[in-house]
C-alpha cells in the first residue's frame, strides 16, 4: 500500500489572492488618473473655444437705446449670446449678429434657454435697421467706464461674450472667432447646465 499524499498546506495570502486582484482592479483607474492630473495631461476635446474669464465678470449697468436701465433681472433665466463693439453696427457687427442668429436657431430645442444681444457704446444708435432683421434681438448701451471695460468696448472689433443665467459674463470670443466653436461651447454649457 501506499502512503497517503498530503496535500502542502496553502501560504496564508493564497486565499486572499483573489480579493487582492479585485481591489488592485478597482484602485487602479484612480491611481492612473490621479497620476495624470498631478502630471498636468488633459484631454485635448474638453476646452472650450472662447476665452473663459476666471474670475467672470458680473453683467454691469446697461440701458436699452431708449436711455432706460436694463437691470440684472433682464439676464437672469437665459444664457445670453451678447455681440459688443464700440460705435454702429458696421459691417462686422452684422456679421457677428447674423452668424450669433445661426447658432441660436442651430441649438434647436435649446433655443427658448438663449436670448441675444447687441451692446454699444454709443447712446443714439439707431437699432431699427437691425430689429427689422432680427427682431429677437435685444439693443443695449453701456452706460459707464465700467460697462465698457466688462465688454472691452475700448478695443477694436466686435466680439461675442457668454452670460450665465445668473447674470455673470463668463465666455470671450476674438472678432476673428470661428461661429462654429460658438456654437460647440454654447452646445455643451447647454448640455451639462441646469440653469436657465
Amino acid at each position: 500500500m501506499s502512503a497517503p499524499v498530503t496535500a502542502m498546506p496553502a501560504s496564508p495570502l493564497a486565499r486572499y489572492r483573489p480579493l487582492l486582484l479585485v481591489v488592485a482592479l478597482l484602485i487602479l483607474p484612480f491611481a492612473i488618473g490621479g497620476g495624470l492630473y498631478a502630471w498636468g495631461w488633459r484631454p485635448a476635446g474638453a476646452a472650450s473655444h472662447g476665452e473663459l474669464l476666471t474670475p467672470s465678470r458680473p453683467v454691469p449697468a446697461l440701458a436699452d437705446t431708449a436711455g432706460k436701465p436694463v437691470g440684472k433681472a433682464a439676464f437672469e433665466n437665459h444664457w445670453t449670446i451678447i455681440v459688443a463693439g464700440s460705435g454702429p453696427c458696421e459691417a462686422a457687427c452684422r456679421q457677428w449678429i447674423a452668424a450669433t442668429r445661426q447658432v441660436h436657431v442651430a441649438l434647436y430645442k435649446q433655443m427658448p434657454r438663449v436670448q441675444r444681444a447687441w451692446v454699444t457704446d454709443r447712446p443714439g444708435a439707431d437699432p431699427a435697421p437691425l430689429l427689422a432683421i432680427q427682431p429677437d434681438l435685444h439693443p443695449l448701451v453701456a452706460t459707464g467706464a465700467d460697462a465698457a471695460a466688462a465688454f472691452d468696448l475700448g478695443t477694436a472689433g466686435h466680439r461675442v461674450f457668454v452670460v450665465d443665467p445668473l447674470g455673470q459674463i463668463i465666455l470671450r470670443y476674438a472678432p476673428d472667432a470661428d461661429p462654429k466653436a460658438v456654437l460647440k461651447d454654447m452646445d455643451r454649457l447647454l448640455r451639462y447646465a441646469w440653469a436657465g
